[in-house]
């Protein structure tokens, strides 16, 4: 009996460590880590890939190429809170655009987009929800 306790008490200490762990560190704020302005370039490429947004003013591997250095100046542990930045300066016509944005935007750090690491260890973030 006292070894599943403390078994389970190990379990939920695990679990407190692990979500401290993969949570964005305070500095990942903008004006700090992040710019005043997040990603006007990946904003651009986000938008030009899902919801249209005119004629883009570059080819869209320019747009891309150039997201992809604006995020890559981004330290790493901080490259899916700026994401969501990013995401909560947006204003678009419908909700439904706005949620299929929000759901490219978190793979542009991703190996088919930018290939650039996160705080989650790998190339990926999580629903950017979820970054708060």
């Amino acid at each position: 009996m006292a070894s599943s306790s403390c078994l389970l008490c190990a379990a939920v200490l695990l679990a407190v460590l692990v979500a401290a762990a993969a949570t964005s560190p305070a500095y990942c704020v903008p004006g700090q880590a992040i710019p005043r302005r997040p990603l006007l370039n990946c904003r651009w490429y986000v938008s030009s890939r899902t919801c249209g947004g005119g004629e883009p003013f570059l080819a869209v591997p320019e747009m891309k190429r150039r997201c992809c250095l604006e995020l890559a100046a981004v330290v790493p542990e901080c490259r899916c809170k700026a994401l969501r930045s990013m995401m909560d300066e947006i204003k678009v016509q419908t909700q439904e655009c706005w949620h299929k944005q929000a759901e490219f935007a978190a793979t542009v750090v991703t190996e088919r987009e930018c290939g650039l690491p996160t705080i989650h260890g790998g190339q990926f973030c999580y629903d950017l929800g979820a970054e708060y």
